[in-house]
């Protein structure tokens, strides 16, 4: 147990399944106080009943006023907040020209609007005591274009630079602002996803101790990849000219992996569920 946060209250969103459900357990296992939020209701219940939830609200990330209505909520009810987890996300796959517009718009307003608001939200709640954690949970695809990912790929970009720029606004005010990116992961996100070679999947469990050791170290993290070795291919591609790093990426499998090696069809039930959402 990380006795760093025995006691603290944190947050995280998206966590009526998957990757926040995990988190959350995590978390909770090393005595933090936990307040869970999902679009979800039914869903989220039944979680926050198996995780033995501090505190538990439905919630869409989209929307501004509602987030700042629940981390009142969570304040009201366990006391100052002392960590966020930005995790809720969609990731529709496909063909750029076959995806609806209204499925690219919702998942820009998810994965990069929720995590602005939020931020800013949180931050508005910690920076006058000068101490809290903000975590945001981005991607390894925000840092690496995949055809058939387009929008996910840009929704990820975008909330890795938003977090830097945070990171760097509020060094000094005692607020740490980190990223967590993780690879493929073992969830009915990444159903039917075929990864890079030499990468395997990773277990939502690992990416929630990842979580738990950021939030434990005290400090900011630009990058938490998870597995590591991801870290490192990505600044390896990074450090070599566009025109051997694609062609390296394209060998590994990256252009193919979404719309040729993967099997879409197994994620039709997601798919489906987050246009309801």
């Amino acid at each position: 147990m990380n006795s760093q946060l025995n006691g603290q209250v944190i947050a995280v969103t998206g966590a009526a399944r998957g990757i926040g459900y995990t988190i959350a357990a995590a978390l909770k296992q090393n005595g933090a106080r936990v307040a869970i939020a999902d679009i979800d209701k039914d869903t989220l219940e039944k979680a926050a009943a198996d995780l033995g939830a501090d505190f538990a609200k439905p919630l869409d990330v989209t929307d501004a006023a509602a987030f700042r209505s629940f981390l009142e909520d969570v304040e009201a009810a366990l006391g100052p907040l002392d960590g966020l987890v930005n995790n809720a996300g969609v990731m529709p796959t496909g063909p750029l020209l076959e995806q609806d517009d209204a499925i690219t718009r919702r998942v820009i307003e998810i994965n990069t609007l929720g995590t602005m608001f939020g931020t800013k939200a949180a931050l508005s709640k910690m920076t006058p005591r000068g101490r809290g954690h903000i975590v945001n949970v981005a991607s390894t695809m925000g840092e690496t274009p995949v055809p058939g990912l387009a929008a996910y790929n840009a929704s990820k970009a975008a909330s890795i630079m938003f977090s830097d720029a945070a990171r760097l606004e509020f060094r000094t005010s005692g607020v740490r602002v980190s990223v967590v990116l993780p690879g493929a992961v073992k969830t009915e996100l990444a159903t039917g996803i075929k990864g890079p070679k030499g990468i395997p999947p990773v277990a939502p469990e690992d990416v929630a101790q990842a979580v738990v050791r950021t939030f434990a170290s005290g400090k900011s993290h630009p990058r938490v990849y998870v597995p590591r070795t991801f870290g490192v291919l990505l600044g390896t591609l990074r450090a070599t000219p566009r025109s051997i790093a694609e062609p390296l990426a394209r060998a590994m499998g990256s252009e193919s992996a979404v719309l040729q090696d993967s099997d879409l069809a197994s994620r039709a039930s997601y798919e489906a569920r987050i246009r309801r959402s």
